[in-house]
């Protein structure tokens, strides 16, 4: 209730400007819209749940409307949109969130935002390892794609020389984890209540955040930097003895990250690269250390693929981590590689497939995403993961029973 208070006061201080406006002389919107989704899902598990309480199958409801209203010919306006899921099995997993509460300003080359956003940094596939603006919603996929809405006031500037941005982000978005009776955590739950801040503030410390993006020629690139609380947490174990934890308490400290992301375009090939230094990170035990990490590789698209209108692209990526097993990803060591398939159809069907192998203990994981629209307003969703032969040193090991199939079905409004 309290993150759905802050959000709601976000919201009312983003359309705060617009209200006044209307209140002095009618500020209609030239032009509004409403739009968005919901979708049922199912998700069916390979096996018998690990953990006591865990269901072996899941069903889920979701709603994401979006309400766009403009000024100004497009240079302000406002959006809101907020997230609500329902859960069949873990009550974390139904959960509300506002994924866009903000009020958007452009004058010539400068544009500012203020309000809950999402931004996105990065340019590889399977790992994005500059992108740390948003904490990950670790309760909708395994993949932590999915972002919560960071509070934010950022104000760009472009010009010839590329694009400066600059982010205050007044509080901290809790990562969110499976519960105790859902799928997808390892062997000790999460304990959220017990979330320990080493910065004084806590959750409303600040966070600041700088990045420069450019394209020269055939290269696009982007220099970024952030002071802040990690949006990645170590974890303390905790229970009645030492010896016998029952749950693991999250623990998020100041950081320090300086990164760098590129693409090269040469031909049909995509070169890609992601690169971070980061500092004073809390780890997988509680200790606090320097590292660095890379990611990056090439993405090679065969056009028209048997003389059909399909598109067949082969990705081959690598992945490293200076902290070896003490990394909070499951990136350590690890190849990478996959297909992706763009029908160029009607319905828009596509395929991605990706596998990522630990080059050093052999364990490995199969990673399946595909959509097709089936009619003008509805798209047919399918994702799946497979854990193979995890190692009990490594994350995923809690994750050996969780393999799993997932069926959406979307309807679009």
């Amino acid at each position: 209730m309290r993150r759905l208070a802050l959000f709601g006061g976000i919201a009312l201080a983003a359309a705060a400007p617009l209200a006044g406006a209307a209140a002095e002389g009618g500020f209609a919107p030239a032009y509004w819209e409403l739009y968005g989704q919901a979708e049922g899902e199912t998700t069916l598990f390979a096996q018998a749940p690990a953990h006591a309480g865990q269901a072996r199958h899941d069903v889920s409801f979701a709603v994401r409307p979006t309400l766009l209203a403009e000024w100004l010919e497009g240079d302000l306006a406002f959006t809101l949109t907020p997230f609500l899921r329902l859960d069949g099995a873990d009550d974390r997993r139904t959960h509300a969130d506002l994924r866009e509460a903000k009020l958007d300003w452009r004058a010539g080359n400068w544009s500012v935002t203020a309000g809950a956003d999402f931004v996105f940094w990065g340019k590889t596939e399977a790992v994005h390892l500059v992108d740390i603006v948003n904490s990950a919603d670790g309760v909708e996929s395994p993949d932590l794609e999915d972002k919560l809405g960071q509070p934010m006031l950022r104000v760009a500037y472009w010009s010839e020389w590329g694009r400066i941005s600059a982010f205050y982000l007044p509080y901290f978005r809790e990562p969110s984890f499976a519960g105790t009776d859902g799928r997808l955590r390892g062997a000790l739950p999460v304990d959220t209540g017990a979330t320990l801040h080493g910065r004084g503030g806590g959750e409303w410390a600040p966070s600041f955040a700088l990045r420069w993006a450019h394209a020269v020629g055939d290269v696009d690139f982007g220099l970024s930097g952030f002071y802040g609380t990690s949006r990645d947490a170590g974890f303390q174990p905790i229970g009645p003895a030492p010896q016998t934890p029952t749950a693991l308490a999250p623990v998020y400290d100041a950081i320090a990250q300086v990164g760098f992301d590129g693409q090269y375009t040469s031909g049909a090939a995509l070169w890609k690269l992601e690169a971070i230094a980061r500092f004073d990170q809390v780890d997988r035990t509680g200790r606090k250390q320097d590292y660095a990490a890379l990611t990056g590789g090439v993405e090679y698209t065969l056009f028209g693929v048997a003389e059909t209108n399909a598109d067949l692209g082969l990705i081959l990526e690598g992945a490293w981590d200076s902290r070896g097993a003490d990394a909070l990803s499951a990136f350590e060591e690890d190849a990478i590689y996959g297909i992706r398939l763009t029908l160029n159809d009607p319905q828009d069907s596509s395929l991605l497939l990706l596998g990522v192998s630990d080059v050093v203990s052999g364990s490995a994981s199969l990673r399946l995403e595909a959509e097709r629209r089936i009619a003008s307003h509805w798209k047919l969703g399918v994702e799946g993961q497979a854990f193979l032969n995890p190692q009990p040193e490594e994350l995923e090991y809690g994750l050996r029973r969780d393999s799993f199939l997932r069926l959406t079905l979307s309807y679009y409004w």
